[in-house]
């Protein structure tokens, strides 16, 4: 049956529920999440508890219209999916494994999208997604001016090669299914620095700290440092859509003070790096 929780997504994307759970579905469902939903570590940096509960991932992105990282974000579509009819599996995923190695495997998640007799490698959480869902089948797949490739390394192993100007050389993932909770301790653990990725309108929008990238699909790079916590609050809130009031009173401030700690470590390492 369906609950009005998980309309919530729907509206959250701006797609009517599908008739039937088909590849065209699929398709404009993930097009859709890309365009409307970014990828953010805003809750991480601001050292609130991450937690994958289905009610809880939900509210977050539906009621609340947040984005999330990988964790979150693909457990939430795998639960729209499923409440469709679409056959999900949350996998393990590894990003870079081929250049850091097992390290990686815990770091990442996937999903295994089983939809009229073929498995789809669906995965919206990545600050730089594919731009459709790719078959599970070795092979080269042409996604506009963008080429993915799938190899399959092991029977149970998959690598996902990501186009040359992608932010990840590769993506690993397993083919065996995991419960939501195998994942709730690497969510709490990962920090780094702010990042907020939308994919909107031929454009790749980036917040990296203090940072913006506008990246047009052609490969055009416009970048600015911002510099005051309003100008911070603006983009936040009109390039990539985050509700400010989700940061609570002192929670903008917060954030613009980590991130000024971040840029500052950045500036270090670049200069030493040219130096």
């Amino acid at each position: 049956m369906t609950t009005p929780d998980i309309d919530s997504l729907l509206r959250r994307i701006g797609c009517p529920r599908p008739l039937q759970p088909d590849i065209p579905a699929l398709r404009g469902l993930y097009r859709a999440w890309q365009r409307h939903v970014p990828y953010e570590n805003i809750d991480t940096q601001l050292g609130r508890l991450i937690t994958l509960e289905a009610g809880d991932l939900i509210g977050k992105f539906g009621r609340r219209r947040r984005g999330g990282q990988c964790f979150e974000a693909n457990a939430a579509f795998a639960l729209l999916l499923r409440d469709i009819g679409f056959e999900v599996a949350l996998v393990d995923g590894a990003a870079d494994r081929e250049t850091y190695g097992d390290e990686r495997w815990g770091g990442h998640n996937a999903l295994l999208v089983r939809c009229q007799d073929e498995t789809w490698l669906v995965d919206v959480g990545l600050a730089d997604p594919f731009l459709d869902p790719l078959p599970l089948r070795e092979g080269r797949y042409p996604h506009g001016e963008f080429e993915y490739a799938l190899e399959r390394l092991d029977g149970e192993v998959w690598r996902a090669h990501r186009h040359p100007a992608a932010l990840l050389s590769s993506v690993d993932f397993r083919t065996v299914a995991r419960p939501f909770s195998r994942y709730v301790a690497r969510a709490n653990s990962q920090r780094g620095q702010l990042m907020v990725h939308l994919h909107k309108d031929g454009y790749k929008q980036a917040l990296r700290s203090r940072t913006v990238r506008r990246v047009t699909r052609a490969g055009g790079t416009h970048i600015h440092t911002l510099t005051s916590v309003d100008e911070f609050a603006r983009t936040l809130a009109e390039v990539f859509g985050v509700p400010l009031d989700e940061l609570g009173s002192s929670g903008l401030h917060t954030l613009w003070d980590v991130t000024g700690d971040q840029h500052a470590r950045w500036l270090t390492n670049r200069i030493k790096a040219c130096s």
